[in-house]
């Protein structure tokens, strides 16, 4: 007979709000920090014609600290923070909604998913307006019910559910990152070049570039998204934890 795993979820009414938004703020904007040359990198491999400047990402990365500096693998990133503001409003809008979704289903699942879509409707219509005027910067240095399947079955019950979160992170990230990238070159297309056609800046992308075309920027993306995903999956948590109500802290176990 296996041992059943037991994880306890943290709820939004078992946290001191004042250390989960002050750790929250500096874990965001420790990733933010780590990550934003990638992220900056892979905008101006998806904007620019064909490989006119840069022939992949570790060429973009060492051609723009030759020419521009550290500084300009950080162009934009003051701006760029202000998403903290969508940060803070996504995990809120998240923890909030979950909370008012248990009311009706004790379904962790169907909790998560409407507390996740409803977080990131508001999340990026914070971002959106930010991210435009931020990718602008960024291109100035160049002159542009899991049901039957348990979790005891696809891991060791003796795993710790901190590694299966690490495990996780970055193959869900990835996954994501090779599934929506031709949605992100073309949005970075739309937004960097003032475009007004989501359609018609996807079709001469294609004819210009052809399928590669939209596999511009991946590796840059993974790189970015993959430590963000190990941090984000695996710090939320820790967040959490270390922003439990001191009279909760001995009733809540990994």
């Amino acid at each position: 007979m296996q041992e059943k795993r037991n994880v306890q979820i943290i709820e939004w009414e078992d946290l001191d709000k004042k250390k989960f938004y002050s750790f929250g703020v500096f874990m965001t904007m420790t990733i933010r920090a780590g990550v934003y040359p990638a992220t900056l990198i892979r905008t101006r491999l998806q904007v620019q014609k064909g490989k006119s400047l840069y022939t992949g990402t570790f060429d973009a990365f060492f051609k723009i600290l030759r020419s521009e500096g550290v500084r300009g693998l950080y162009r934009g990133f003051l701006v760029n923070t202000l998403t903290l503001i969508s940060g803070q409003g996504y995990i809120t809008t998240y923890e909030l909604v979950r909370k008012y979704v248990s009311t009706y289903t004790s379904n962790n699942t169907v909790k998560s998913l409407v507390a996740g879509g409803s977080a990131s409707l508001v999340a990026q219509s914070i971002t959106v307006p930010i991210d435009v005027v931020s990718q602008h910067l960024m291109m100035q240095g160049q002159g542009g019910d899991m049901g039957r399947f348990k979790l005891s079955n696809l891991a060791p019950t003796n795993c710790p559910h901190l590694l299966l979160q690490a495990m996780a992170g970055p193959m869900a990230a990835t996954t994501a990152s090779t599934i929506t990238n031709p949605m992100d070159v073309v949005r970075a297309r739309v937004q960097v070049e003032g475009r007004s056609s989501v359609i018609e800046t996807f079709k001469q992308l294609i004819a210009e570039e052809g399928m590669w075309g939209m596999t511009k920027g991946l590796s840059a993306r993974i790189i970015s998204s993959t430590p963000t995903a190990i941090v984000m999956a695996v710090g939320y948590e820790t967040l959490k934890k270390m922003s439990l109500r001191p009279e909760l802290v001995d009733s809540r176990h990994w």
